[in-house]
């Protein structure tokens, strides 16, 4: 179980999280919700471990692997997209899966373009592909299929349940579709 007690988080001295606490079950789907500047991206990045909380815990995620889709693609620009998925990959098997997944996302035929002659949508997918690719126990999405159309962010949600069961994914999200298509539970970001 995760459990997120009391947290708190401010920049320049402006509350962005106050006193923000929920559990989880280690293979829950939760979905973040709430206004723009609410903290989404904050928890995100606090249970990433890319940023510290002022205050409060969290416990169960200290020996977990996790991988993390941001809200920007981050992909290596002058690198193919084969190159920018095998930096993550540490093992052949982890390779091996590259061009299936290309294929079940319709971007085979790109596998050794530069990632910057790809579409938006696309370089979406490649980043979303990356964040699969790894050995991961959970999966942190920050407004993954912005940019996506219905079709294509069907087929990712499709992709993205296959390969995470028994996994817990958090995602923050606008969108109340999206929570229904990936059977995620609504955890709304309220500041007091």
């Amino acid at each position: 179980m995760i459990v997120v007690k009391d947290l708190c988080k401010q920049y320049d001295g402006k509350q962005v999280l106050q006193d923000f606490c929920s559990s989880w079950e280690d293979t829950d789907t939760i979905c973040l919700m709430g206004k723009s500047g609410q903290g989404k991206t904050t928890l995100l990045r606090i249970l990433a471990g890319l940023e510290q909380a002022d205050s409060g815990s969290i416990s169960g995620i200290k020996e977990k692997k996790i991988s993390m889709v941001f809200q920007e693609n981050r992909l290596l620009h002058g690198f193919s997209v084969w190159e920018n998925l095998c930096c993550v990959c540490h093992t052949q098997a982890q390779r091996d899966k590259i061009l299936p997944m290309l294929e079940q996302m319709g971007l085979s035929a790109w596998v050794h373009k530069p990632v910057e002659t790809l579409s938006g949508g696309m370089q979406r997918r490649i980043a979303i592909a990356r964040a699969l690719l790894v050995d991961f126990d959970i999966l942190l999405l920050d407004e993954p299929f912005q940019g996506l159309d219905t079709q294509t962010r069907q087929t990712m949600i499709s992709m993205i349940q296959m390969l995470t069961k028994n996994k817990f994914i958090c995602m923050s999200t606008h969108h109340a579709q999206e929570v229904t298509e990936i059977h995620g539970k609504i955890v709304e970001i309220i500041k007091n």
